[in-house]
C-alpha cells in the first residue's frame, strides 16, 4: 500500500504528505509518478456521508476486548524487535519469583449462538476471514498467518490494527482485502489485496487497494484506490473520483486506469459498479473506455449486494421486495419479505451477495424490530427466485442485547458440495459458531469458538 503515517490504534494517525504537500494514506502508483499537482486540485476525501439510514459496515476496533489495546503494543514491540535483530522477551514480574498457583485456570463456556443438533467431524471447503483467516475441514484451522494473524498483518506497518473485510471466490480459491482499521476510515481503509490458494500452494499478494470487486468467473478483481485523509469530513468532493483498475490472479493489471466516483460496489462483463455513497444510486461503467453504462434498474433501488452480472436490491413500500436483476438481460426476479421481517441498513463495503451452485437461492439476513423501532432479533433466510418464496433457515433466529451495544453479525454460503452454512459472530467479544444446513431438518452446530470472522465463502472451481 502507499506510505501512509500512524500511531496506531492508541493514538491519532498522522498522515505523511506527497510532493505537493498533500496529506495522503494511500495513491497509486501512477499518482505518485505524476508531476505535483495543488492541494486544491486532488480534494482529498476522507469520511463519505452515508445519507439517511446507511452506516459503514465492520468498523470495530475492538478495543473492548480484555487486554486487546495492551497486546496489540506489545506485539508490535516484538516485531520493532524482532526486525532489528534484537531478541525480545516478556518481563513478568519485578520482585522475587512466586511459586505457581496448581490449580488451572478454567474458562467459561462461551454462550451459544446458533442452536440445532450438535455435530462433529463433519468437513468443509469454506474460507473464514476476519482477524484471522480460517479454512473449515473436520475444525476450523488458520491458514496464511504470514499475512494476517490476530489482527496484525506484516503487510502493514507495525502495530497497525488490521482486518480482513472482503472475500470473494475465483478460481482454486479465494481473494481477500486486508483492511488498515487503524486508519478510522470507515468506508474502505487502505490495505492488500491477497489471493488464498484451496489447496497447497502459497497466498501471495496481487495488488493494493481500499476496496475489492471479483468479476464474474473469477480471473479478473478490480481494485479502487483513493486519496484519503484522516480527519473527520462531510460528504465526497463534487467531481472526485478515484482510480481504478482490473487485476488478475498473479497481480498483473489486465485493464486501463479508470477515474470513476469512490464507491466500487461489484464488477460485472460489461465493467465496474460504483455506487454514490450519499444517495445509494448505482452506476455501470464501460471497463475499457470507463464511460457510464446505461443501467436497466429503477432510480430508486437500494442497493444490497452485486454477484457477477446479478445485482440484489430492495423496493419497499407497505412490504418490502427483494429484487435479483440480470444486467445483462434485464431479467428481473422479485421475492417478497417475511411479515415483519426487514432488510439490514445499507451499508458499505456491500457484502458479495451468496447464491447457491444453481445460481437459484441466495442467502442473506434479516432483521425484525420491536414498536419503538429497535432491532430485536436477526436470522438467516433463503430466497428461491424460482419459487418467490423467503425462508428462515432453523436454528438462526439470534435474539440481541436490549442495549443494542454488542454487535451481531450473520452470514451464510453454500459450500461446493452444496450444504448451507450459517456463521453468526459477536466481533467485540470475539467469538463465533458455525453451523450447517442440508436444506430439511435441523441446523447441525459445532460449539462456539474463539475467533471473529465477518466474512465466509468457498473457493471457486479450478
Amino acid at each position: 500500500m502507499g506510505p501512509r503515517g500512524g500511531s496506531g490504534r492508541s493514538g491519532r494517525p498522522v498522515p505523511r504528505r506527497d510532493a505537493g504537500g498533500v496529506p495522503y494514506l494511500l495513491q497509486s502508483v501512477a499518482d505518485r509518478r505524476a508531476p505535483a499537482r495543488p492541494a486544491a486540485a486532488l480534494r482529498p476525501v476522507d469520511t463519505i456521508s452515508f445519507g439517511p439510514g446507511r452506516e459503514p459496515r465492520r468498523w470495530h476496533p475492538r478495543n473492548g476486548w480484555p487486554g486487546r489495546r495492551a497486546w496489540l503494543v506489545a506485539a508490535a514491540a516484538a516485531v520493532a524487535l524482532t526486525a532489528a535483530g534484537v531478541t525480545a522477551a516478556v518481563l513478568l514480574t519485578s520482585g522475587p519469583a512466586r511459586q505457581a498457583a496448581s490449580a488451572p485456570a478454567v474458562s467459561a463456556p462461551l454462550p451459544r449462538l446458533l442452536s440445532g443438533v450438535p455435530v462433529h467431524g463433519a468437513s468443509t471447503d469454506l474460507f473464514l476471514a476476519g482477524e484471522n483467516f480460517w479454512q473449515v475441514g473436520p475444525q476450523p484451522r488458520a491458514v496464511a498467518s504470514g499475512f494476517l494473524v490476530n489482527g496484525l498483518s506484516p503487510l502493514l506497518p507495525p502495530g497497525h490494527g488490521a482486518e480482513a473485510d472482503q472475500l470473494a471466490a475465483v478460481p482454486g480459491g479465494v481473494v481477500a482485502h486486508i483492511s488498515d482499521i487503524s486508519t478510522g476510515i470507515t468506508y474502505g481503509a487502505p490495505g492488500r489485496v491477497v489471493f488464498l490458494p484451496a489447496g497447497a500452494g502459497p497466498a501471495r499478494v496481487i495488488a493494493r487497494a481500499t476496496m475489492i470487486a471479483v468479476s464474474p468467473g473469477g480471473r479478473q478483481v478490480w481494485v479502487q484506490t483513493a486519496i484519503q485523509m484522516v480527519r473527520n469530513g462531510q460528504g465526497v468532493p463534487l467531481g472526485f473520483t478515484s482510480p481504478t483498475w482490473a487485476v488478475n490472479l498473479v497481480g498483473r493489471r489486465v485493464s486501463p486506469v479508470l477515474r470513476l466516483p469512490f464507491g466500487l460496489a461489484g464488477a460485472t462483463g460489461s465493467g465496474p459498479l460504483t455506487q454514490n455513497l450519499d444517495t445509494g444510486r448505482l452506476q455501470l461503467w464501460n471497463g475499457t473506455t470507463g464511460r457510464p453504462v446505461p443501467l436497466r434498474m429503477p432510480s430508486d433501488a437500494s442497493f444490497a449486494a452485486a454477484a457477477g452480472d446479478r445485482v440484489t436490491w430492495w423496493s419497499c413500500g407497505a412490504s418490502c421486495r427483494l429484487h435479483v436483476t440480470d444486467l445483462r438481460t434485464g431479467a428481473d426476479a422479485a421475492v417478497p419479505a417475511p411479515a415483519h421481517w426487514l432488510p439490514p441498513s445499507p451499508a458499505y463495503p456491500p457484502a458479495m451477495a451468496s447464491f447457491d451452485p444453481s445460481g437459484r437461492r441466495l442467502v442473506l439476513p434479516l432483521s425484525r424490530a420491536d414498536s419503538a423501532g429497535r432491532t430485536t432479533v436477526e436470522a438467516l433466510f433463503v430466497a428461491d427466485t424460482a419459487t418467490g418464496t423467503m425462508r428462515m433457515i432453523p436454528g438462526t433466529l439470534v435474539p440481541l442485547p436490549a442495549s443494542g451495544t454488542q454487535p451481531l453479525a450473520l452470514a451464510g454460503a453454500w459450500d461446493r458440495r452444496g450444504l448451507l452454512w450459517a456463521q453468526a459472530s459477536v466481533p467485540d467479544s470475539g467469538y463465533y459458531q458455525l453451523g450447517f444446513w442440508t436444506g430439511a431438518g435441523p441446523l447441525r452446530v459445532f460449539p462456539p469458538a474463539r475467533g471473529s470472522p465477518d466474512a465466509l465463502s468457498p473457493p471457486g472451481p479450478g
